[in-house]
């Protein structure tokens, strides 16, 4: 069932951070309340430079499609994050830190190993709970000319599907990203499924955007939506040439992140 648009969709991985954060800080402060030491700007250093050190990694990592639009690098909307670099960045201010003030460095460590307890566990326990990702659904949907295409027959080489509305404003931005790629990448099937909207109202809106897209599908029932799970617009799911399902990203898609994507599908 679709439930949220884009942007506040917000990741399971980086909600377990915060609450990894949010568990340090109050070890943090129980170990210290009795004494003349504040873990507190410490552990929030230690996130901050985290933070900002996993987005740079991330952004130079796929930093050619950063150039197209460079604007595109302070918007985290993508969800591009080295989460390696960030825990490495933050584990080395922390040190120093300790290095600095000795009298800190147990507090410090036994915080740090409670809030990394936390997100750990909580990682595990997703990862052993999560069901198992749904292959690619054998749907009959409704080409733009009313023709009936089944969504398996697609599935001759790697697929990114989309799913979609024109009323999102995260899908509409994320479009042109996705036609091009279409455009010049033909070892994919890229496949946008629109949810619940008529034919008119889509061409009248690709027309509107000057946009130039293959295997656009209808769903008027929304059950692609329902079979692939999807929690938000814009969704978009990845699969390999045998219909299983390798990847999802939910929210806005940028070129950096579509390229990470694209290359774990290879």
């Amino acid at each position: 069932m679709i439930t949220v648009a884009g942007p506040l969709a917000l990741s399971v991985e980086r909600l377990l951070v915060l609450a990894g954060f949010a568990i340090a800080l109050l070890a943090g402060w129980l170990l210290t309340r009795h004494r003349r030491i504040r873990l507190e700007p410490t552990l929030t250093g230690m996130l901050v430079l985290g933070f900002i050190s996993s987005r740079l990694a991330f952004v130079l990592l796929y930093l050619e499609d950063y150039l197209i639009e460079p604007l595109s690098i302070i918007d985290i909307r993508d969800g591009g994050f080295d989460f390696v670099a960030g825990i490495a960045a933050a584990a080395l201010f922390g040190m120093y830190r300790g290095w600095k003030h000795p009298g800190m460095r147990k507090p410090l460590a036994l915080a740090v190993l409670s809030g990394a307890a936390v997100w750990g566990g909580g990682t595990l326990s997703i990862s052993r709970t999560e069901p198992p990702r749904p292959a690619l659904p054998p749907i009959a949907l409704s080409s733009l000319t009313g023709a009936e295409v089944n969504l398996q027959s697609l599935n001759d080489r790697p697929m990114v599907v989309n799913l979609w509305a024109t009323w999102c404003l995260p899908c509409r931005r994320e479009m042109p990203v996705l036609e091009a790629a279409q455009q010049r990448d033909s070892g994919v099937n890229y496949v946008f499924i629109n949810q619940a909207e008529s034919a008119d109202r889509i061409m009248d809106y690709l027309a509107d955007e000057g946009l130039t897209l293959n295997n656009v599908l209808l769903d008027a029932s929304a059950v692609s939506a329902r079979l692939l799970d999807t929690r938000g617009l814009p969704s978009t799911y990845f699969f390999d040439a045998d219909g299983n399902m390798t990847d999802a990203h939910v929210g806005e898609l940028s070129r950096a992140t579509l390229s990470q994507q694209l290359r774990k599908l290879r």
